[in-house]
């Protein structure tokens, strides 16, 4: 994970602290957050209404991952269809209708998983109690995320037209 975030901080899609390095060019900065943010929980964990925060994390981390996997299935289908001639390590079998049965069939289970684990549905006071703080975690980290990826492309841009400018102005 630290690889993938330092990666995209170089690329301009995360924040420049995303790709801190230390001396050996290993990525830190996404442990330094990982830490501040384990931090906070620990001294917020006593205020936090459900003592259940372990599991109620683990499971919107499950959410998170499934959420990042509903992406994948269809990009692997237009990839299919806007570049069909590449040459690939794994050909699927069967033709289109096996193609689009292995992109809408996980892709329809990972939905219906998602909505099963984050969202109550019965609105029994326990599922509420449980599910509700999955699907609220889950809307924020969806919110922040998109803030975050935001700042960096806002970011970037600034970086570009100063260094067009400059480029302009020599």
């Amino acid at each position: 994970m630290n690889y993938v975030a330092d990666y995209a901080a170089k690329d301009h899609v995360l924040p420049e602290i995303f790709g801190k390095e230390d001396k050996n060019e290993m990525p830190v900065g996404t442990g330094y957050l990982n830490g501040i943010v384990a931090s906070v929980l620990v001294v917020a964990s006593p205020f936090i209404p459900n003592q259940d925060i372990f599991w109620a994390f683990f499971s919107l981390n499950v959410v998170a991952l499934l959420i990042s996997y509903t992406m994948m299935f269809p990009a692997f289908l237009k990839l299919r269809k806007t570049d069909p001639d590449r040459e690939r390590p794994f050909k699927v079998p069967g033709g289109p209708v096996m193609i689009q049965l292995m992109t809408w069939v996980p892709e329809v289970l990972l939905i219906f998983t998602i909505i099963l684990t984050a969202v109550p549905l019965n609105g029994s006071a326990a599922e509420i109690s449980s599910k509700m703080p999955i699907l609220i975690g889950t809307i924020i980290t969806l919110v922040i995320g998109e803030i975050v990826v935001r700042y960096a492309e806002h970011k970037n841009k600034m970086k570009v037209a100063s260094t067009t400018q400059k480029e302009r102005l020599s």
